[in-house]
């Protein structure tokens, strides 16, 4: 069965293609895609920072209406999350995997959920937690499948 690993954050999503046979995970993570969004590093001040501020009001009936502004990191953030999810959402359409496992910090695993149809969303087999991005490739298998890897450490010894 195949299973594509999705781990992202607010700079980049790196998409891989594993197997699971008898519910056993195969050692070797595949990539597939990598997806960059160098805006995701910059900090709110520095987004948008050559446009003048602007200020609007908005009046109905007399009364104002106070309309929460959202955070130009957040915004970059939640525009990032429709890429990923439109990608994962092509990758189900065209059947290229049954299992979806995403790796997040929790804060943008939310964006990204709430981007996903609900085709893409019922194929998330597993949910971890945790900002991966960082790691290499040749050890995210450790940390996303930590007892699978344990097992075979005992073997070895």
């Amino acid at each position: 069965m195949k299973t594509w690993v999705a781990v992202v954050n607010r700079c980049e999503a790196r998409l891989y293609e594993t197997n699971q046979k008898n519910g056993v995970f195969d050692k070797k993570l595949k990539l597939i895609k990598k997806l960059e969004n160098p805006r995701g590093r910059l900090k709110s001040g520095e987004i948008n920072a050559d446009r003048p501020g602007v200020a609007t009001l908005s009046f109905a009936y007399s009364r104002t209406r106070l309309v929460k502004k959202q955070d130009p990191t957040d915004r970059v953030a939640q525009i990032f999350a429709k890429t990923i999810s439109e990608e994962l959402d092509r990758g189900v359409n065209d059947h290229l995997f049954e299992n979806l496992i995403l790796v997040s910090e929790p804060h943008f695993l939310g964006k990204v959920r709430a981007a996903l149809s609900k085709k893409t969303a019922s194929a998330i087999s597993e949910t971890l937690h945790k900002d991966l991005a960082h790691v290499p490739d040749h050890d995210l298998p450790q940390f996303i499948w930590p007892q699978q890897h344990q097992q075979e450490v005992e073997i070895r010894l």
